[in-house]
């Protein structure tokens, strides 16, 4: 008799709610759902929120990176001005002038002697080769291309 009670027991519908007669379930049993627990709900996580605007500390910084891009565009339109003023041609056509040939060459150009070109140069920040750059071959020099960047070329950054 009692075999038949356990079979009619293994046979009843299996509703979620545990029996007393059987164990409870492990909770290292993957393969039940414990979807239909008793155990009440734990508290959902809290949602962060989308920020709508960055932290204040970010922000200034931001704020100091574009004024510092102000001013140091500002500083090569200066540069510019002087270089153009002093010499006639712009400070990128100085710059790639003195990189195609020796100082001596592009003063005579000029029309000035070369260590003032040299100063113009140091002054207003214009990129000159290393002593000696004209007299190695092309092959084995060092430097081969140094840009000057102005103000306004600075649209690729």
């Amino acid at each position: 008799m009692r075999n038949e009670q356990e079979v009619l027991n293994a046979a009843k519908p299996f509703t979620g709610i545990p029996d007393d007669r059987f164990p409870t379930p492990l909770p290292h049993d993957r393969s039940i759902d414990r979807s239909h627990s008793l155990q009440p709900d734990a508290p959902p996580a809290p949602e962060l929120s989308v920020p709508h605007e960055p932290p204040p500390e970010i922000k200034k910084a931001m704020l100091a990176a574009a004024y510092a891009q102000l001013m140091i565009d500002r500083l090569a339109a200066l540069q510019n001005e002087e270089v153009t003023k002093y010499t006639g041609i712009s400070r990128v056509e100085l710059g790639l002038r003195v990189w195609n040939a020796p100082m001596a060459e592009v003063a005579k150009r000029l029309g000035m002697k070369k260590h003032v070109l040299m100063r113009i140069c140091k002054l207003f920040e214009v990129p000159t080769p290393p002593k000696g750059y004209f007299n190695t071959s092309f092959a084995n020099r060092p430097i081969r291309w140094t840009r000057v960047v102005v103000g306004a070329e600075r649209d690729d950054h």
